[in-house]
């Protein structure tokens, strides 16, 4: 399976990046990579690493639409940005998805405009896996659809249903709302307006409204739906939180010294904490119903990062989610309408 990776963009250096992804090579042995960026900089990056040179590609581009910049105008302007040469290689058939770590509304504009959504798809929503307690938990959309209409919501959950299934390997997920509470006459106007929709779904399991606070119990939903602008304020909120905690507790640890003894003991327990929460531990987030597949990574990716986002890529592709939910979409009767 061949993949291109996007290691122009991004905050982290490029050998960074580029080592990351050389690592996945190790774990998987039916992954090639396309490497995109300025050929020199990969080449010296490449220099310093042992790996197989037959799984190896380099594609060439000076451009890069930087992390501050207008997507709309950097796809406009900038018809060989690395993130839309990676998009392009996979709409031209040379790999089967791509990642970039880079400018996000750059990264879903390459992934509309190059790969292209499914037949029926009205709009694709960014998933990613979160951890809960006992396990994990997947949730859409992420933000690529600040606005949406029940519709949308619909094809989310029938969506989110199909990556659970496959991607998760839970049997019969769980799908849940977004909501300020638990009782189905909570929330906005908009948010009725999805609940009556989702529970007029058939065969999707729903479970009804959940609270934030909830999706992280071990008996809570498998699959959380919102509008973009909801999920990403929740994503962002969690991240906030998990640096707040790490840094109480290196403060606390610090105010005397028998804790300081204990802290010392406990690192290897918080360093496995640290990890499980950084965004590096899921690689990226996983924008749904396109011809090929599209992964966009957080700004600060690194290593690390980039080495799980190729592993996540190959499993997701692999198990022919798009495929499938091109076809649970056609069953379940919320397929794109024809105006």
């Amino acid at each position: 399976m061949n993949l291109a990776i996007d290691v122009a963009s991004g905050e982290k250096p490029i050998e960074e990046l580029v080592g990351g992804a050389i690592k996945s090579l190790s774990l998987n042995d039916d992954v090639n990579l396309i490497l995109v960026g300025g050929e020199k900089n990969i080449i010296r990056a490449l220099s310093k690493l042992k790996y197989d040179k037959n799984r190896i590609d380099i594609k060439h581009t000076n451009q890069i639409i930087d992390m501050n910049e207008s997507p709309a105008v950097g796809i406009k302007h900038k018809k060989y940005a690395s993130v839309l040469v990676a998009a392009r290689l996979v709409s031209n058939k040379e790999a089967e998805g791509f990642f970039s770590p880079g400018n996000t509304g750059a990264t879903l504009a390459a992934a509309l405009t190059e790969v292209g959504r499914i037949k029926g798809v009205m709009r694709p929503p960014l998933v990613s896996t979160l951890p809960k307690i006992g396990g994990e938990f997947c949730m859409m959309d992420m933000g690529a659809n600040v606005d949406c209409t029940p519709d949308y919501i619909a094809q989310f959950a029938v969506m989110g249903r199909v990556f659970a299934k496959r991607f998760l390997k839970i049997n019969n997920p769980r799908v849940a709302l977004l909501n300020i509470g638990e009782e189905n006459s909570k929330g906005n106007a908009e948010t009725k307006r999805f609940f009556e929709r989702l529970e007029k779904l058939k065969k999707i399991n729903f479970v009804g409204n959940i609270e934030p606070n909830d999706m992280l119990k071990s008996d809570s939903a498998d699959v959380v739906i919102s509008d973009g602008f909801s999920g990403n304020l929740v994503l962002k909120t969690m991240e906030g939180t998990a640096t707040l905690m790490v840094n109480l507790l290196k403060t606390e640890i610090k105010k005397n010294p028998i804790s300081i003894m204990g802290g010392l003991m406990m690192k290897p327990v918080f360093n496995s904490l640290r990890n499980q929460m950084s965004s590096d531990s899921v690689g990226s987030a996983i924008l749904l119903g396109l011809n090929g597949g599209a992964f966009v990574g957080h700004g600060k990716t690194g290593g690390n990062g980039v080495k799980n986002a190729v592993l996540n890529m190959y499993d997701f592709l692999d198990a022919k989610i798009n495929e499938k939910i091109a076809k649970e979409l056609y069953d379940s009767g919320v397929k794109r309408r024809i105006f």
